[in-house]
């Protein structure tokens, strides 16, 4: 007999787990040793889950949260890349920012889609100094916000540029012409000392009860 345990679990949503036991004719069989099978499964995603609920990344360097956030992303584990993209937007990496706005504006993998909250992300990456792909990608996601939620896309914005933004954290950014060229590209530098503390209330936490759905 062949036994075969799934376990699929969502960090900060709710969990799933999917348990099935085969036998070589791949027909499903509910005997005695698929359940043994089936419970130690079952132990192994609860233990999982909790590890990854319970995880802390906040005493990795920002440098290389950025490094594991953008890894996850690129394969599409958008849920496993948040914890290190959020660290990373925290410590002012554009890139990271522009990825978390991501997640959230469209609610990439089973994230909860979250508009205003990407977009805070989002405009934080195309706050000045910035390049024309951040900047264009806020403005194409910022034209599907409905007149009455602007507003709170404008104080989000500001709020989370104030605290990330260019030389807020540890990365300043400035535009910086390439040597024989006259066309400014965006530069950034990463203070390899800066001491991240974590904060006792996100920036999000200000905004979330002004949510909105698109």
């Amino acid at each position: 007999m062949l036994v075969v345990g799934v376990c699929t679990t969502t960090v900060g949503t709710s969990k799933g787990m999917v348990m099935k036991a085969i036998d070589s004719d791949g027909k499903s069989t509910g005997w005695s040793v698929a359940r043994i099978a089936a419970v130690i499964v079952a132990s192994f995603c609860l233990m999982s889950a909790s590890a990854q609920e319970g995880s802390d990344v906040s005493s990795m360097a920002g440098h290389k949260a950025n490094e594991e956030g953008t890894k996850l992303y690129k394969a599409k584990d958008y849920e496993a890349a948040v914890p290190y993209l959020q660290l990373a937007a925290e410590w002012g990496f554009k890139d990271a920012q522009v990825r978390l706005g991501q997640i959230y504006f469209r609610g990439l993998g089973s994230v909860e889609k979250n508009p205003l909250r990407g977009l805070a992300w989002l405009g934080t990456a195309a706050s000045k100094p910035s390049s024309a792909s951040y900047t264009g990608i806020f403005e194409r996601a910022l034209a599907r916000v409905p007149e009455e939620n602007r507003a709170a896309v404008d104080r989000a914005v500001a709020s989370f540029t104030q605290r990330y933004g260019s030389g807020e954290a540890a990365v300043t950014c400035r535009m910086k012409a390439p040597l024989g060229s006259n066309l400014a590209q965006l530069s950034c530098d990463y203070d390899a000392k800066y001491a991240y503390s974590k904060p006792t209330q996100s920036a999000w936490d200000e905004h979330a009860s002004s949510a909105f759905t698109l």
